[in-house]
């Protein structure tokens, strides 16, 4: 089809220059002009033509002399047009191969576009993440340092800087380019998210809370996860301060519950260190808030021991405020039950404890049951839970409860997960259990001493046959 066009064209021009020429000859008159000592005539339409075709000549010379005179630059600008192509290939295959992990394809391509590239960024960013695939980490580190200093490489740079340092195990200067970031005013949301997990993995509680009250500020953050990740760092600062720093500790407690009245370490250290002030009451009103926002067994446990050698009476008084803040919970009812077999009432008990299987017969359940019906008087059916309580699942909760009936002792890893964990999904994390450790027996009452008279004396299991129908008979699976 454009052949055809082109000779159309070709077939239009021939006949427009005939009619040209038959108009041009049909001029009349002549032209003259002197050749030395003659007079020479010519038609007017050939001296027309003439004109026409020296006019074209002088153009085609003119166009010949501009276009030798400008060869050089066009041949100079053709070639740095052909290098930034290749430049430019190079970069973007050189990126590819960074973040497929080819390292000596990504420096070698490196160091092609570091010759023709002519915007020095492009260069930096790919030197630097060639240098990462090849985990030369210093070399990334100076690549993306250099970054910093150009226009609009300065977060970029940072950001790359603050990872190299870190990987090769500098946390200072990864917090320090971090830092740097956060200052700028940008809308990213690395440098915070950054900062923050470097505080936390070192500890430094309070620069952690600093950077979270930063990031809150500038909406880095939901408000609900900022108060809850807030009130682990209060938390797991408070119970690393030494004893000389107890007031501190405790209004760190207290910011903690503030923040998330539903997280039980504090509640728990929160009463914990009120006990060890013989403020008992501050205490236990702590346990109830805590225990109305987020029941745990250890608020119980630390509740029925908040005054030693207390009298059975105002342990019951106690755990009863608990189970009435929250009735319906499942902690709730497991303490009523507890507080009926510390009053001998093991029917009650029984009752209780036999719903709460039915929903999920856990170890600590079993215990319980096994405890309740020994103080009813039913040994065999009392060994039956016994040996279904060895096969029986866990309850991270209840891990959470050593055998000397301490709880939360996390160390500073375990606070660093709880600080997303909790912070960001509600979630408890329960080293003990993970690891198997070994908890609190389910049996097993610390608040009571081991004599076996006077006003504290447990009360004494029913001897001889029994006397009250069981409402359940569980089945031996």
């Amino acid at each position: 089809m454009s052949r055809f066009f082109l000779f159309l064209i070709v077939i239009i021009l021939v006949m427009v220059g005939a009619a040209l020429s038959w108009w041009a000859f049909s001029l009349p008159g002549e032209v003259t002009f002197p050749v030395g000592q003659e007079i020479v005539a010519v038609k007017s339409g050939v001296a027309a033509i003439f004109v026409v075709l020296l006019g074209g000549l002088i153009a085609l010379i003119w166009w010949l002399a501009t276009g030798i005179l400008v060869l050089p630059g066009r041949l100079s600008k053709a070639r740095r047009l052909s290098q930034t192509r290749k430049a430019n290939a190079a970069l973007a295959e050189g990126l590819l191969a960074a973040e497929g992990g080819d390292a000596k394809a990504a420096l070698k391509l490196a160091r092609r576009a570091m010759r023709h590239a002519e915007d020095e960024r492009l260069k930096l960013l790919l030197e630097a993440r060639a240098a990462e695939a090849n985990e030369d980490w210093a070399g990334a580190e100076r690549a993306w340092g250099l970054l910093t200093r150009l226009p609009g490489g300065q977060l970029a740079g940072l950001r790359g800087a603050a990872t190299a340092a870190s990987e090769r195990g500098d946390q200072l200067t990864a917090e320090t380019r971090a830092r740097e970031a956060l200052a700028l005013k940008s809308e990213a949301d690395w440098p915070f998210n950054s900062l923050f997990d470097l505080q936390v993995s070192k500890g430094d509680w309070d620069k952690a809370l600093e950077t979270l009250a930063q990031g809150e500020k500038r909406g880095q953050i939901e408000a609900l996860n900022a108060k809850r990740r807030r009130a682990v760092l209060h938390t797991a600062k408070a119970v690393s301060l030494p004893h000389t720093e107890k007031q501190a500790a405790q209004k760190a407690l207290a910011d903690a519950i503030r923040s998330a009245p539903d997280f039980p370490p504090a509640a728990y250290h929160g009463a914990r260190f009120l006990m060890t002030d013989g403020k008992t009451k501050a205490a236990q009103g702590v346990l109830e808030l805590g225990w109305k926002a987020r029941p745990h067994p250890a608020l119980a446990q630390l509740s029925r021991r908040l005054v030693p050698q207390d009298t059975r009476q105002n342990i019951a008084a106690r755990l009863k405020g608990l189970a009435d803040a929250y009735p319906s919970h499942r902690e709730s009812r497991i303490v009523t039950a507890e507080n009926a077999m510390d009053a001998a009432d093991w029917v009650g008990a029984i009752r209780i404890l036999a719903l709460l299987v039915e929903e999920n017969p856990t170890a600590r359940l079993c215990l319980l049951m096994e405890r309740a019906l020994k103080g009813y008087g039913d040994p065999v059916e009392a060994q039956r839970w016994g040996r279904m309580a060895a096969s029986a699942s866990r309850e991270p909760d209840w891990s959470d409860i050593d055998p000397k009936g301490n709880a939360f002792d996390f160390d500073r890893a375990a606070w660093g997960r709880l600080v997303y964990a909790f912070g960001d999904v509600g979630d408890l994390v329960h080293p003990r259990y993970e690891t198997y450790g070994r908890e609190l027996e389910a049996g097993r009452v610390l608040a009571l001493p081991m004599a076996d008279d006077g006003p504290l004396a447990p009360p004494k299991a029913p001897q001889g046959p029994l006397t009250q129908p069981l409402d359940y008979a569980p089945d031996d699976d």
